[in-house]
């Protein structure tokens, strides 16, 4: 995507070049979780326009991390009906995945990545948000840009 000025939210993570004959833009939702107020959201649509490509958003939910709880799954199964009903009014495919059993969902990012012309990724720097990632940027083979959507300032460069 062509910029004037870096935008401080956005991290490429690998050097992979532009699928022209990617079928979308997929945006992976992972951490921030809502049809609105969302930059990787935003970044992932900028990439539409650019594109002449619709945007498909896969939010996946894994039941074994280490914070995996009743409570926390029902605050995500709760926020992906509120995106269903969101992302269908405004004509955005969207795939909620809810794996059933431990490692169901292995290779769905990177099935749906071999299709896309870009992936935008949530940027989400606790946890085990960086080591996902990096995993993620070795396995695709086209650019996958990390975006902070945490807060009103990039976390990133709080303390520089």
């Amino acid at each position: 995507m062509t910029e004037q000025i870096p935008n401080p939210r956005v991290r490429r993570l690998n050097a992979c070049q532009v699928n022209p004959r990617g079928r979308f833009v997929l945006y992976w939702m992972t951490a921030n979780r809502r049809s609105t107020w969302n930059h990787a959201l935003d970044q992932a649509l900028e990439w539409c326009r650019e594109l002449g490509k619709p945007l498909l958003v896969l939010e996946p939910l894994r039941v074994d991390y280490p914070w995996a709880s009743e409570r926390f799954h029902r605050f995500v199964l709760d926020g992906m009906r509120d995106n269903r009903i969101a992302f269908e009014a405004a004509g955005v495919r969207y795939y909620p995945y809810v794996e059933r059993k431990v490692g169901e969902g292995r290779g769905l990012l990177g099935a749906l990545a071999e299709e896309a012309c870009t992936v935008v990724a949530d940027d989400w720097p606790h946890g085990f948000g960086p080591s996902m990632l990096d995993a993620a940027a070795r396995q695709v083979s086209v650019p996958l840009q990390a975006v902070d959507s945490v807060g009103l300032w990039p976390v990133r460069g709080m303390g520089s």
